[in-house]
């Protein structure tokens, strides 16, 4: 649990990745769009009881959260999305993935292009890829279809294509919360390979968003870097 001024990082963790544990960093601005807290992805369906409790002992309640901004429709960012709107949030996300939140793809990997890009034993592909084909949310309903330019609570929207068609991110000139479009596992790389819709697009996306002035980039996996 990290506070940085207004930004808060709830970090929630997911086992079982590929052999490994997958962290999540989930952004709460406060003073969002409508008022109450902004939270930026949502991590999986089972860890909205956790949320709950980052936010209790910060003084918040999950009716506190009033606005959810979703980077794009994979299980671990939208996952309470759903249960979070119908406490009263409004959800954001781009206009290129608002079909995708009201009804999932599945997954679609091979093990080829797993092993060569993180190394994992066929039994651990295996594992990953039946536990997260049984992953599931409620369809999300997004009340505000983004597009890219839009400011909210300070942050602009930013459509950073490649991991998704309509992933998005957001920078206030200072913090830049990337989503899944640039990773923080070990350095700052592109999204996995064989996550993305279009790597070539999401390459161009990556350096696009390093190449900005932040002060801290927090991407949803890894770890939070800062220029201090």
């Amino acid at each position: 649990m990290v506070s940085l001024g207004r930004i808060r990082i709830l970090e929630l963790v997911e086992p079982g990745f590929f052999g490994g544990v997958l962290n999540h960093n989930v952004v709460v601005v406060e003073k969002g769009p409508s008022g109450g807290l902004m939270m930026i992805d949502t991590s999986l369906p089972m860890n909205l009881e956790k949320i709950e409790l980052y936010l209790r002992a910060w003084g918040y309640f999950l009716e506190d959260v009033s606005d959810v901004v979703v980077t794009h429709w994979h299980h671990d960012h939208a996952g309470n999305a759903s249960e979070l709107r119908k406490l009263g949030a409004r959800i954001y996300a781009h206009e290129n993935e608002v079909e995708y939140l009201k009804s999932p793809p599945r997954y679609e990997i091979a093990y080829n292009d797993v092993k060569d890009e993180l190394k994992v034993s066929e039994e651990e592909f295996k594992s990953t890829v039946e536990r997260i084909a049984h992953l599931e949310y409620d369809p999300v309903t997004v009340d505000v279809p983004l597009k890219g330019g839009e400011v909210l609570s300070g942050f602009r929207v930013l459509h950073v294509p490649g991991h998704t068609r309509g992933h998005i991110a957001l920078f206030d000139g200072n913090f830049l919360v990337t989503g899944d479009a640039v990773r923080g596992v070990g350095k700052l790389t592109p999204p996995l390979r064989f996550f993305s819709w279009n790597y070539a697009e999401a390459l161009d996306s990556f350096r696009i968003l390093t190449s900005l002035p932040y002060s801290v980039i927090i991407p949803y996996h890894g770890e939070v870097v800062t220029r201090w």
